[in-house]
């Protein structure tokens, strides 16, 4: 309790701090690797980037468009020949240094009004502070250090924020002592089962007592309760049953009944499910012809019971964190009860998928072949002249039929209830219903050198509102004709997209050549039809594979950013393998423990799983930044860890 105390009072505040420093460098530092090659750059505010190729420098690019959006009536245009970084990153003062190039502005007011000035050099400053990211200095409670959280008391603005957090930061520590209270009596009153029963019983308590901790703290943020109720009655239930259970069991009654009947009830279940076959002198010899053995029934059993616990367990965990999450919103919006039950129906299959099912094949497989080792059945079996190659094989058979049942249900099934998942998600959020067409998307590079702004386009209609013409010079990136109309809708009739209300100005290097005004026109070069603009920004969890390239190659062609896409298209195949890899790596580690038993195997389980998750986090964020091929981000993790368990394999004495 003191030492969580110490992190919680001033460790973790400090730990905060540092963090929201961390990422905002992280985030200005990144800032330039974020100019790929026809992408459209919006992070950074009120700009948007478009460069057409990279020249020799990772920095310096060919074809530069600009559009500042300070103000959206009056849309400031630059375009340049090249265009290269200056400045410091780190700082946040960054220059955009222009070549041959041209800077267009038109008045709101009068279209008449049209300038045009031509520049051989010039530099445009880059803000680089990302929308969204929170500034190091601002206000934040868990970042506060003790003594501004307790004057931040006296604020009126601030006192209902800085009370729930100075409560939930004495609050916490706490759970050390109230815990172990609700601990002690279940351990003093031993029963059949052993530590596996214990450990169950350990997730059922923690997620009880962090259910109540993050439902009071969701419902002290709100002011439904007072911070003092809201984060403490955790600890006063827990505390007090604790205290009661230990009085009971000191005069010799028993303690807590519920849980004395749970445990009970978990003891039978294990001994069930350890029940061994009996072997005696008057079995039948086993057929050696025969590809499955005795023994391999006898692994498969222990590993799959092994697998339904972790996996219920793991579940459960993941359930109840997710349910944290939306709590407030289904008090908020008071959601029905037949709304929360479908949309955990639709949850489970992808929780399964990840991160439930290959981790419970990796800590399955380490306590399998980890208490077979702790009971010197693999000593019996080497003894007997069974190799730990053979006793291995079926699990690596079961393995590569789970992997070949990830794809599959990752390819077939998975992207239709992932929809229905989100939808219902929404619905429980208060979110109205939503397509994933981005209307605010408004940018859009077309089939030639032409990149289309609008204000509103309706798909329904095939209608835009406000819509903007850029026609450019392949060659020099010059504007050399802009078009503008507060109406467009496509006609059927005529296969072109009929434009109202507008002016078309031609441009010819430094000066307007041509400018018109009309009511109704129509442009025949404007070839793109309602189609091209109905490309739908989908999650990747939400296609197959071949919906996925397909869905890809349109957002390329268009001008966005698929570098991250193209990382998650290579892991839809490479992530199924990872319950094959899982046991490739848990064997030779399971055989390696000796005797330490099943509640090192789960530990070691989760350790490795870590290190996995990080490299495969790692290299897909180097993919996502175009510092690797996306081939290589989506498969580095996979092929290194299958390589490394298979060398760890091939190492073990047999």
């Amino acid at each position: 309790w003191l030492l969580a105390s110490i992190m919680s009072l001033y460790w973790a505040p400090r730990a905060n701090r540092d963090l929201d420093r961390l990422k905002w460098q992280l985030q200005t530092e990144q800032a330039p690797y974020e100019i790929q090659p026809r992408v459209f750059l919006e992070k950074i505010p009120k700009l948007l980037i478009f460069v057409g190729d990279t020249l020799d420098s990772f920095f310096t690019w060919r074809n530069v468009f600009i559009a500042d959006r300070s103000n959206p009536e009056e849309l400031k245009i630059t375009t340049a020949a090249t265009g290269s970084l200056g400045g410091d990153a780190r700082s946040g003062r960054l220059t955009l240094q222009l070549t041959q190039g041209s800077t267009h502005e038109i008045d709101p007011e009068d279209s008449n009004q049209y300038s045009l000035v031509h520049f051989n050099r010039t530099e445009f400053p880059l803000n680089l502070n990302p929308s969204g990211l929170r500034r190091p200095e601002a206000v934040r409670y868990p970042a506060l250090p003790l003594k501004e959280l307790w004057r931040a008391l006296d604020k009126p603005e601030h006192s209902q924020g800085a009370l729930v957090e100075l409560h939930y930061r004495l609050a916490i520590p706490m759970a050390c002592i109230v815990l172990a209270l609700a601990g002690i009596p279940l351990g003093l009153q031993t029963q059949k089962g052993g530590k596996s029963v214990g450990f169950i019983l350990i997730i059922l308590l923690v997620m009880a007592y962090y259910f109540m901790a993050a439902t009071g703290l969701n419902l002290s943020k709100q002011g439904r309760v007072p911070p003092w109720f809201g984060l403490w009655v955790g600890n006063v239930v827990f505390g007090v049953a604790g205290l009661l259970s230990i009085r009971k069991i000191n005069r010799g009654l028993p303690g807590n009944i519920f849980l004395q009947k749970l445990k009970h009830w978990l003891s039978k279940l294990f001994q069930r499910l350890r029940h061994k076959p009996k072997f005696t002198m008057q079995a039948p010899a086993p057929r050696r012809d025969r590809f499955l053995q005795i023994m391999d029934g006898y692994v498969l059993r222990s590993f799959f019971t092994y697998l339904g616990l972790v996996s219920l367990a793991l579940m459960a965990i993941f359930l109840v964190f997710d349910f944290y999450q939306l709590f407030a919103h289904i008090l908020k919006n008071k959601a029905p009860v037949g709304l929360i039950l479908d949309y955990y129906r639709y949850l489970i299959p992808q929780a399964l998928y990840f991160p439930v099912l290959p981790l419970s094949i990796l800590v399955s497989v380490l306590i399998c072949f980890s208490l077979l080792a702790k009971s010197n059945q693999l000593t019996a079996f080497k003894a007997a002249g069974v190799s730990l190659y053979r006793l291995s094989f079926p699990l690596l058979a079961v393995a590569a039929m789970f992997s070949v049942g990830l794809f599959l249900l990752e390819e077939n099934y998975l992207p239709q209830i992932n929809q229905q998942q989100d939808a219902l998600r929404n619905r429980i959020k208060g979110k109205p219903p939503q397509t994933y067409l981005q209307p605010g998307r408004h940018w859009i590079f077309g089939e030639e050198s032409r990149i289309f702004n609008y204000r509103f386009f309706d798909p329904d209609r095939n209608l835009f509102a406000r819509l903007s013409v850029f026609e450019l010079n392949p060659e020099t990136f010059e504007l050399r004709r802009r078009i503008y109309a507060e109406r467009a809708h496509w006609e059927v009739a005529l296969q072109s997209w009929v434009l109202e209300n507008g002016w078309v100005r031609d441009i010819d290097g430094r000066q307007v050549t041509k400018f018109r005004q009309f009511q109704v026109d129509t442009f025949p070069e404007l070839t793109e039809n309602p189609e091209y603009f109905k490309k739908e920004v989908k999650p990747y969890e939400q296609m197959n594979a071949f919906e996925f390239r397909e869905y890809m190659k349109d957002l390329q062609q268009s001008g966005f950013d698929v570098g991250r896409l193209s990382v998650q298209f290579h892991k839809k195949f490479s992530y199924p393998l990872m319950a094959l890899v899982v046991t490739l790596i848990g064997i030779p580690f399971s055989f390696k423990m000796g005797s330490r038993g099943a509640l090192s195997g789960i530990a070691l389980g989760l350790g490795i799983a870590l290190v996995y998750w990080a490299s495969s986090s790692f290299f897909e964020a180097m993919g996502a930044l175009g510092q690797l091929p996306p081939v290589v981000a989506g498969w580095a993790s996979t092929v290194i860890f299958s390589l490394g368990g298979t060398y760890l394999l091939l190492k073990v004495r047999t």
